[in-house]
């Protein structure tokens, strides 16, 4: 359905679009049977995608957009608050944690479509034990790695899955991305471990050499295939890892929660994906329909069942119901994880820039560009003059980026 055309009592929407998301888009048709409202999917595209297409529009002419807690608040140009719109009872299902992550300045901007933390997969006919520390990884990433066959430990290598991992292992070794006035403090040792330790598993090619391309469908698709040995992935790939029509690993899959790091934690960036509302949708009754079907009970269903963590209370009930014991005990880890070891960056307008600056960074002390005290410093700074300056900086962070090369 995809296309710019409008209709006349037709919603025009926008949507982040993936393995992990698509199924869910098979129930539009559901949608427009038992309500007569038709439904166009005018734009989909991953995340990176989806934010620069919103971002580069002067007006915005969709009802509806799939975003994520960390970037609604970049984007309330365009988004309207629900309060007022969706009724205290119709939230009193979600966990409060989501509706939370959801909230700006007390006003919420979408509602709540998943919690997404990682967890460490790996090949359990391949490693006993999971490491307990990073440094550990790292050998055991070393002594397996036997490209192009099987690679040792497999990460994304641009935008939002980058940026995570970097902002992970600097947070597990005791530097702080974001402090009170959002300025890094990364200009130490533990900013050079984390940073260094991602180098060196290039620079060993314990992963390919296209990974400054890859994002993270690249990622599950290279251990799904059974070429990689570790990588850390999301919820929602979890039921496509136990198709044995398309998954090598199916049967070999092994979780673990993350190892430490220097510092002794074990963290995991996260956040929540939402679907949100226009100013034009909020005003229009057929796309607060739609918003509420799309985060109902039964959708959420679907989506649980594919692997997302449930942020419905009653769909978690659901879930733990009718899990086998392997997918209980992989739950239990994730619920674990987000109420233990959750890393979430904070909510602010130019966090996207933000993100730009520190990716495109981290990338070019990985492949060599760049010194890995350079980068850390540049990134500092940029950071720096992005939060206190009220000079617009360009969103695809190409004016002050570093250069990027591949170098192997």
């Amino acid at each position: 359905m995809e296309g710019p055309g409008k209709m006349n009592n037709e919603l025009q929407i926008a949507l982040v679009s993936g393995p992990a998301y698509d199924p869910l888009y098979e129930s539009l048709a559901m949608f427009t049977a038992t309500t007569g409202i038709r439904v166009n999917v005018a734009f989909t595209g991953d995340h990176p995608a989806l934010n620069h297409h919103l971002a580069e529009l002067e007006q915005v002419p969709y009802d509806l957009v799939s975003t994520h807690t960390k970037y609604a608040p970049s984007q309330r140009d365009f988004l309207a608050p629900l309060n007022g719109i969706i009724d205290d009872s119709e939230l009193e299902d979600f966990a409060p944690m989501l509706l939370e992550l959801a909230t700006f300045n007390e006003l919420l901007y979408g509602l709540p479509r998943n919690i997404d933390v990682r967890l460490l997969h790996y090949r359990n006919d391949l490693i006993t034990t999971p490491p307990s520390t990073w440094d550990e990884l790292c050998d055991l990433a070393l002594r397996l790695n036997s490209p192009p066959d099987l690679y040792g430990f497999v990460f994304p290598g641009r935008e939002s899955g980058l940026f995570g991992t970097f902002y992970e292992l600097a947070e597990m070794a005791g530097a702080h991305l974001f402090r009170s006035d959002l300025v890094p403090d990364i200009e130490n040792d533990a900013g050079r471990w984390a940073l260094g330790l991602l180098q060196k598993l290039y620079s060993e090619e314990v992963m390919p050499s296209e990974f400054s391309s890859w994002h993270y469908e690249e990622v599950h698709e290279c251990f799904r295939s059974g070429h990689a040995a570790m990588v850390c992935d999301w919820p929602g790939y979890y039921s496509l890892y136990q198709d044995e029509s398309i998954s090598a690993v199916n049967g070999n899959l092994g979780l673990s929660l993350y190892p430490t790091g220097p510092a002794g934690k074990s963290l995991t960036y996260g956040g929540g994906h939402t679907f949100a509302l226009t100013k034009t949708g909020a005003i229009n009754e057929d796309a607060v329909k739609f918003l509420l079907f799309l985060t109902a009970f039964d959708q959420q269903l679907v989506e649980a069942r594919n692997g997302c963590v449930p942020v419905r209370r009653s769909v978690m009930q659901e879930m733990q119901g009718e899990a086998d014991e392997a997918n209980k005990k992989r739950l239990a880890m994730l619920e674990r994880v987000i109420t233990e070891h959750i890393l979430i960056p904070p909510k602010f307008a130019r966090y996207p820039e933000v993100e730009e600056v520190l990716w495109r960074t981290v990338q070019s002390a990985i492949v060599g560009e760049t010194s890995i005290d350079d980068a850390l410093r540049y990134m500092r700074r940029q950071v720096e003059h992005i939060v206190r300056s009220e000079e617009p900086i360009a969103a695809n962070g190409s004016k002050r980026s570093l250069p990027i090369r591949q170098t192997r």
